[in-house]
């Protein structure tokens, strides 16, 4: 599922900070049941993908 609502990430290829979509969130529970959200993006640059963590609040729709 593509999410539609924009995050501000750092680009670890380009290096600079974009507003783009996450392609995928990835939610992960630790031992305690502390969720974790991890998004996949593509860069617009370069077009390789880069993982970024998400705050606790973030939905994708």
């Amino acid at each position: 599922m593509v999410c539609k609502n924009v995050v501000k990430v750092k680009d670890p290829y380009s290096h600079l900070v974009v507003t783009i979509p996450p392609e995928k969130v990835f939610v992960i529970r630790n031992h305690r049941g502390k969720e974790i959200r991890i998004g996949l993006f593509r860069s617009p640059k370069t077009s390789q993908y880069f993982r970024a963590l998400l705050s606790s609040a973030y939905n994708c729709e």
